[in-house]
């Protein structure tokens, strides 16, 4: 007979309350034969206890009291015989958490898809979720997110570097020393900025940014004649201490580091806007900043729209809803507030567009890829289009 094994997970969120402290976190934990750990980037259980043989209580918290943006990200491998059932119960917490992220399921750690609507019951409230499997391994993986950690950037920057024109290197080191990637094309008057991954569970955002990376430094007439004219610095990966810990929100320095951009307390942004200045004291001037994040939904938060005819943001985001009839999206134009992220920073300092390219928790990967393509052929269509400084 199969063992049968039930994981009853328990997300419970501190409440924020003065004095009150998250419970220990831990890497590993077993029952009988079963071992759940998140020894590996990306990974997160929690505080784990085992009330009796069998039953796995993991209380996942974000990782800095308050609770803050409630992104309850879970990460972990289940290991046990083939054949074995396992249901998990995630519980969350009615005020600071819910079921936002429908969970991820893979056999090799790489490829990851969705589970099918039959395993997965979420209660009314949303703040109950339960998940049905049956081992066809000796493990698995389960995630709120496909896992996208420093292998895959290590894998793709190796990839960038392999072309022509691209050279990469380290904008800066993460606090915890974890490097800091910069891909950039050759030298011109014009220079663009693109980053990425400033929140760890966005993953979404990593998945349009790759496709629309490649876009940009295709060997298209497009491409090329963009690159001809602007100058590109790609940092997809900002927050490489965040992303390795399972962090719901900020680095390890307790900070959300898209809240750092003014202030520049942390070394994930200080390198970066230290590498801005230095192009701009060689004569090199910032035309556009583009910041890529994840949320509930496909939109693109701008500056306020424009009477000017000129106005960026309403002619690439125009042009592409024209293309994409069948990818809804959202063009969120608003006023710049003393939010210190970096579509307010840049849109201040620099008097440029500076906007947050949003893709959706669970928007289909392939259309976020396929639309990402056309965006970004779009943004190099409107930006040639430009008066050159």
């Amino acid at each position: 007979m199969k063992a049968i094994f039930s994981l009853l997970v328990f997300v419970l969120l501190a409440s924020g309350c003065a004095g009150q402290h998250y419970p220990e976190r831990h890497q590993s934990c077993h029952s009988g034969a079963v071992l759940l750990d998140a020894h590996f980037d990306g990974g997160q259980l929690g505080n784990c206890v085992i009330p009796e043989a069998g039953i796995f209580e993991l209380t996942l918290f974000p990782e800095d009291m308050p609770p803050i943006n409630p992104s309850p990200w879970y990460a972990y491998r289940v290991s046990g015989q083939p054949g074995d059932r396992v249901v998990i119960r995630m519980k969350f917490h009615e005020a600071e958490g819910y079921a936002r992220y429908w969970p991820k399921i893979s056999h090799d750690g790489m490829n990851w898809e969705r589970v099918k609507d039959d395993q997965v019951t979420v209660s009314a409230d949303n703040r109950d979720m339960e998940l049905k499997l049956e081992l066809g391994q000796a493990r698995i993986w389960v995630a709120g997110q496909e896992i996208l950690a420093q292998d895959f950037y290590r894998q793709w920057i190796n990839l960038l570097e392999a072309l022509p024109g691209i050279e990469t290197g380290l904008v800066g080191v993460s606090r915890e020393g974890r490097p800091i990637y910069l891909a950039e094309t050759a030298d011109r008057s014009e220079f663009i900025l693109l980053m990425g991954r400033q929140h760890p569970p966005e993953v979404t955002g990593a998945v349009t940014m790759h496709s629309f990376i490649d876009t940009v430094l295709g060997d298209t007439e497009l491409a090329r004649q963009f690159r001809s004219r602007f100058k590109l610095a790609i940092v997809p990966l900002v927050n490489p201490d965040g992303v390795a810990a399972g962090h719901w929100r900020h680095n390890t320095g307790s900070v959300d580091v898209n809240r750092d951009w003014g202030p520049f307390t942390q070394p994930e942004s200080q390198s970066i806007i230290r590498w801005v200045e230095k192009q701009e004291a060689a004569g090199r001037k910032l035309q556009l900043m583009l910041d890529f994040h994840s949320t509930f939904e496909d939109l693109f938060y701008t500056q306020p729209v424009s009477e000017d005819p000129s106005d960026f943001a309403s002619i690439w985001l125009g042009a592409s809803a024209a293309r994409l009839p069948d990818f809804p999206f959202k063009h969120a134009p608003g006023p710049t507030s003393e939010q210190p992220n970096s579509k307010n920073y840049f849109s201040t300092s620099r008097g440029i567009p500076a906007i947050t390219y949003e893709s959706g928790d669970e928007t289909d990967r392939a259309q976020l890829e396929t639309s990402a393509v056309i965006f970004a052929e779009e943004m190099m269509k409107a930006m040639l289009a430009r008066p050159q400084e």
